[in-house]
């Protein structure tokens, strides 16, 4: 039979065993709490400071420039002048006695303009004309004269002398007629001059003259016509320099008089300056137009489209990837780090929504779409990796423009 009294003494080691061992399962169990605990904290703490180092580095959408097309057509402004035009003075002073055309007449060449009243040039013409007489009739009798003491000094009448005298005389009277006879000459083509005749084949533009005005002849006063031949046309066009290289004389133009509604003209590169203008970097060139029809008239603006080549490597790009900035206009490229770096560029051609660049860039340039003003040299930024959208459309309205 079992003692009872034997089984308290046989617990009492027990207890404070299991005691033990059940404090240090609930130390471990804090510890482990506690440890867990500050290892979330930690993480959590981690986990917000990479949050917000992500919303503090500003995300960009990015797209590589368009290469510019080697051959391409160039529009420019050009100003269409007439094949020849005069202005027409007079070249004797007088008085105008009657005018024959008007603007907008169409003249020929040798036809009566006007015609002048010249009694000054009348009255020295006759003048001259009699003094040219008495001239001759004095240059004669030195003849004579002369004649008569040279057979006289043949015979030893007189002293040689006297004969050398008389035919000294004679000469100098004959070169006085002849500087009458060029005077005469000189007023009788300034009487030809009170006839204005047209030049050339053409319309008079500007008629500057009335019955009874008085002109002075040469160019210091106001022209009497101007007259200008339309059959043919010029038309004025200054070409950049990065494309004048490629203008050759022969190249087809096609011209386009937009005040007039016409279709465009084909016309040729007749001739150019062979030198740039120092001021404007341009190459001056004239383009022959045909306008025997008389659809076009001088003096409007047209735009001359060619077709030209460069060897730059111009690129083009969206109109809002441009910053523009006190220094200069930028444009923020992202280099291999993800950094920013604000590139100067030189604009070349605007086409409205994209624009050309002929320096600062190439093909393979990372440029930042619609950049930000706050966006400055050196920035660390994101690039947005699942944004497709901006980027393609960036270059379907780049590809689009650059036509």
């Amino acid at each position: 039979m079992s003692n009872p009294s034997s089984t308290p003494s046989q617990r009492t080691p027990t207890s404070p065993h299991r005691a033990r061992l059940a404090l240090i399962i609930l130390a471990a169990l804090l510890l482990a709490l506690g440890v867990y605990g500050v290892f979330e904290r930690v993480h959590a703490h981690h986990e917000l400071a990479n949050e917000t180092d992500r919303d503090a580095t500003a995300t960009v959408a990015v797209l590589t420039p368009k290469v510019a097309p080697g051959s391409q057509s160039l529009s420019l402004p050009g100003t269409v002048s007439s094949w020849q035009d005069a202005q027409i003075y007079a070249r004797t002073t007088g008085y105008v006695a009657k005018w024959y055309v008007d603007i907008g007449t169409k003249v020929k060449k040798g036809q009566r303009l006007a015609d002048l009243d010249t009694p000054d040039v009348d009255n020295q013409l006759s003048q001259g004309q009699a003094q040219m007489r008495s001239d001759q009739a004095n240059a004669k009798f030195a003849q004579v004269t002369a004649t008569r003491y040279d057979q006289l000094v043949s015979t030893g009448l007189v002293a040689k002398q006297l004969g050398d005298q008389y035919d000294a005389q004679a000469k100098a009277d004959f070169a006085t007629v002849e500087a009458d006879r060029s005077n005469v000459a000189r007023l009788e083509n300034l009487e030809q001059f009170k006839y204005i005749n047209a030049p050339f084949d053409g319309v008079i533009t500007q008629r500057n003259l009335d019955v009874g005005a008085l002109v002075d002849a040469g160019s210091t006063g106001s022209n009497l016509f101007v007259i200008a031949d339309t059959t043919k046309l010029r038309v004025f066009v200054d070409v950049p320099e990065i494309y004048a290289g490629s203008v050759h004389i022969g190249m087809p133009t096609q011209v386009t008089v937009n005040s007039y509604g016409a279709k465009p003209l084909i016309g040729t590169v007749a001739r150019s300056a062979d030198a740039l203008d120092a001021n404007s970097r341009t190459l001056r060139t004239e383009i022959d137009l045909d306008n025997a029809d008389q659809s076009l008239v001088p003096g409007v603006y047209a735009t001359v489209k060619l077709g030209v080549s460069t060897t730059t490597h111009d690129v083009i790009v969206p109109a809002n990837t441009l910053l523009f900035r006190s220094e200069g206009l930028r444009v923020a490229l992202v280099d291999a780090q993800d950094r920013i770096h604000l590139q100067p560029v030189t604009i070349g051609r605007d086409f409205g929504s994209t624009v050309e660049i002929t320096e600062g860039l190439d093909a393979n340039s990372h440029i930042v779409l619609s950049p930000s003003d706050s966006l400055y040299e050196n920035q660390q930024v994101n690039i947005a990796k699942d944004d497709k959208s901006d980027s393609d459309a960036a270059k379907k309205e780049t590809s689009g423009g650059s036509g």
